[in-house]
């Protein structure tokens, strides 16, 4: 299935639901990972840049990991012709 993925939040484990409004949070959000990033894809993460070692530093250093939103790409459906029985 094609997704979009957009980045939402950073998190921490064990400290409530959002970081990204504390100095941690501002760090992380320095990189590739911040507010409003988007990718497309199958739920890939893109070759081009090092997002899995990102986020695994983060994890191993912080406890924090990103959260994203997926929004699927809807089908456009089948128009159908007049002349066809429903």
């Amino acid at each position: 299935m094609k997704v979009t993925l957009v980045f939402s939040d950073w998190r921490q484990i064990g400290i409530g639901p959002s970081i990204y409004n504390t100095e941690l949070g501002f760090a992380l959000s320095l990189g590739d990972l911040h507010s409003g990033t988007t990718f497309h894809g199958e739920l890939t993460l893109p070759d081009n840049l090092d997002i899995e070692a990102e986020i695994q530093e983060a994890m191993k250093r912080d406890r924090a990991y990103p959260v994203f939103d997926i929004i699927a790409e809807v089908k456009p459906r089948k128009r159908r012709n007049h002349n066809e029985r429903v």
